[in-house]
C-alpha cells in the first residue's frame, strides 16, 4: 500500500520541480562554442541542448546513449540556459570509425577582447607539444599535417580563425588529425 502512495508522490515531486528523466544521445566530437565573455568546447547532442553533463566522462570518437535527468533552473541564466542534465545510467557507448570525419572550428583565443600580461595565459587556446601536435582548450591533442602548420602557427597565435576537418586517429585515447582548413 505504502509503494502505490509513494510512486505517486515522487512523481509529482519532479514535476513540481522541473525535473524529467530522458533518452539522450551525444555525439563523438565536441562543439565550438561562442560563449558569453569566452570561447569553449561543449558536449555536441542533436536532440538535447545539453552541453555539460554532471557526471559523465567524455571520449573522443565515441557516441553515446545516455539516460539523463534534465531539471528545469526557476529562471534561465543570463546566458539563457534553461536546464542542468546530470547523468543517470549510461546505455550505450558505441565506438565511430577512425576515418569519420567532422568539423571543429579553431580560435587561438578563448576571449573576444585583449587581455593584459597577467591573462595572456588563460587566453590561448592551444598549446605546443611538439612540431606537429597541439593541445586545443586542454581538451584534445591535435596531429597536424607539415602541409597545414604554417596556418595552426597564425591560429595559435590569434592572427587567424578556421574551421578544421579532422579525423579520429586509432588507438590515441582523446587525440584528433586535422586533415583540412
Amino acid at each position: 500500500m505504502k509503494l502505490t502512495l509513494i510512486f505517486p508522490l515522487l512523481l509529482l515531486n519532479n514535476v513540481l520541480y522541473g525535473q524529467e528523466f530522458i533518452s539522450i544521445t551525444i555525439e563523438p566530437y565536441l562543439s565550438f562554442q561562442h560563449y558569453e565573455h569566452f570561447k569553449r568546447l561543449t558536449l555536441h547532442s542533436t536532440d538535447s541542448d545539453v552541453e555539460f553533463l554532471e557526471g559523465f566522462e567524455f571520449n573522443w570518437g565515441y557516441s553515446y546513449k545516455l539516460k539523463v535527468k534534465q531539471t528545469q533552473f526557476k529562471s534561465r541564466l543570463s546566458d539563457g540556459t534553461e536546464f542542468e542534465y546530470s547523468l543517470v545510467k549510461l546505455i550505450a557507448k558505441t565506438k565511430v570509425p577512425d576515418t569519420a570525419q567532422f568539423k571543429i572550428f579553431l580560435d587561438g583565443n578563448r576571449y573576444y577582447h585583449e587581455v593584459d600580461s597577467t591573462e595572456q595565459e588563460w587566453n590561448k587556446t592551444l598549446s605546443k607539444i611538439n612540431d606537429s601536435t597541439f593541445v586545443y582548450f586542454d581538451e584534445v591533442e591535435i596531429e597536424v599535417p607539415a602541409t597545414l602548420r604554417e596556418k595552426m602557427k597564425l591560429i595559435m597565435e590569434g592572427q587567424m580563425s578556421k574551421m578544421g576537418t579532422f579525423m579520429y586517429v586509432a588507438g590515441k585515447r582523446n587525440r584528433i588529425r586535422l586533415i583540412h582548413l
